[in-house]
């Protein structure tokens, strides 16, 4: 997949507008079973996985209830996945694309969240699986894989 035209937009839910877009267009074309990672420039991946830097250093993703983030395709402006982390995001307007929500099927439960207390992430789980169910598609993983696939 070319991920000329891909950007990650990330969203305030406290005030539902977009705080960063992050253009993906840079890491090129991503292969089957590939990984890309968004991190910082300092932090490392392993070979072979892609990788965009974000302009800052640490804590550039919101952890607020609720924050989101959606992947948009900037040449159709349509959104092709969404992630909304802490409660609900149904109506927001991501420019150029127009108002989405960003809960896919059914919203997280409170249980399942990237809280600041306990190392983890949320992730896909099974591996990139995508059942259009956001309730049932991400879990919380006390096993952070960044550039490898997800674990419990």
């Amino acid at each position: 997949i070319s991920l000329m035209g891909h950007q990650l937009v990330l969203v305030n839910g406290s005030n539902n507008t977009v705080y960063t877009t992050i253009n993906l267009a840079p890491a090129g074309m991503i292969n089957p079973g590939q990984y890309l990672v968004v991190a910082p420039a300092n932090f490392m991946v392993p070979n072979g996985v892609l990788k965009v830097n974000f302009a800052g250093v640490q804590d550039q993703i919101q952890n607020g209830a609720p924050d989101g983030l959606a992947l948009v395709n900037t040449q159709t402006m349509k959104m092709i996945d969404a992630l909304a982390y802490e409660g609900m995001m149904p109506a927001l307007n991501i420019p150029g694309v127009g108002m989405v929500n960003l809960v896919e099927g059914t919203v997280l439960p409170m249980n399942v969240a990237d809280v600041n207390d306990a190392a983890g992430s949320l992730a896909r789980l099974p591996n990139g699986y995508d059942g259009n169910n956001a309730a049932t598609d991400w879990k919380f993983s006390k096993n952070p894989t960044p550039g490898a696939a997800n674990v419990p």
